[in-house]
Formats: C-alpha cells, structure tokens, sequence
C-alpha cells in the first residue's frame, strides 16, 4: 500500500490493505522468542533502494485508536466493516508496535484509509527499526498474555485479515 491509497469494493465497503509499500519480514508468528503463541509478526521497512528507518505505514482502512499505551503501541479498530483477506466482511482490529513518536495517535483519533499511522521505530524492548503487527477479525475485545508476551484476545493471521497486491488504485 502506498501513502493515500484507497481501495473501496463494488459493495461501498473498504478493502483492508496491508500497512506497508514493502513486504519484509524480521520475525514471523510463534517460535521460541517473542512472538511465542502469538501471530505477531516483525516488519522491517524497506524501499525500491534497500532498509528504510523509520518507514512510514498506512492505515489499511478507516480506523479509530482504541487503545493507546503510555509509548510502545496503538490498538485501532476500523470504524466500518471491512472485507477482510480470507473473503469476510467484518471489523478489523489491528495493533502496531514500535512508533517512537506516538503521540498523534491518540485515543479516539479517526485515520482515514491511507493515511499513516504508524511508522517502524525502537521503540520499546526491540532490537532493531521494524513494526510489530498484530491483527484480529471484528472489534477490539482486549488483550491477554500468551507464553508471557501480550497479544490480542481472538487474535487472527495477518494473512487472514490484510490483502496483499500490487494495485496502487488511489
């Protein structure tokens, strides 16, 4: 997805797009670190050129923040159903990590679909610049601790929720 990408389904529902231009992957679900009993997964940002630091993302529908910690990550829930990867049409929660400047990112703050809304950062105990993401098909319904790690209650795949393509319709 690119910055202001919109994309809108013949029915008037957005189309969940996922965040970033680029697909790079740090850390996938599960393992024996981090992101153990999660479906979290790392993204680096990247660019036609290489490694981007402090890459922005997009919101990958009209969404409001739901919830908002005291620095490391936002919790958005998109204000619409969406139609979602796995052909749903339901609301997607969505959970980014790492943003060092989080404070436009305030409770209850509407970010239209294509508008950033996070970037990669350190934020937090990281080890190097990527975003954490974490999704979930329909509403915000909290969060629980898997394996001594936080992660969305009724978590889904990211795979299941974000489409991935390579329209750059506006």
């Amino acid at each position: 997805m690119q910055a202001h990408q919109t994309m809108v389904a013949q029915d008037g529902y957005e189309v969940a797009l996922f965040p970033l231009e680029y697909m790079r992957i740090s850390q996938g679900e599960g393992g024996s670190t981090s992101h153990q009993g999660s479906y979290a997964i790392d993204f680096l940002g990247w660019g036609a050129n290489g490694r981007v630091l402090k890459c922005p993302c997009y919101a990958p529908v009209t969404m409001k923040v739901v919830y908002a910690s005291s620095g490391t990550y936002r919790i958005f829930e998109s204000v619409d159903k969406v139609h979602l990867a796995d052909g749903s049409l339901d609301y997607l929660t969505i959970w980014f990590s790492h943003c060092d400047d989080n404070s436009p990112y305030y409770l209850g703050r509407i970010i239209n679909q294509g508008e950033q809304c996070n970037s990669t950062g350190t934020n937090g105990n990281v080890t190097g610049d990527h975003t954490h993401i974490i999704c979930k098909k329909g509403k915000y319904t909290g969060q629980v601790q898997v394996n001594g790690h936080w992660t969305l209650r009724g978590q889904s795949h990211c795979y299941n929720c974000l489409y991935v393509n390579d329209s750059h319709s506006k």
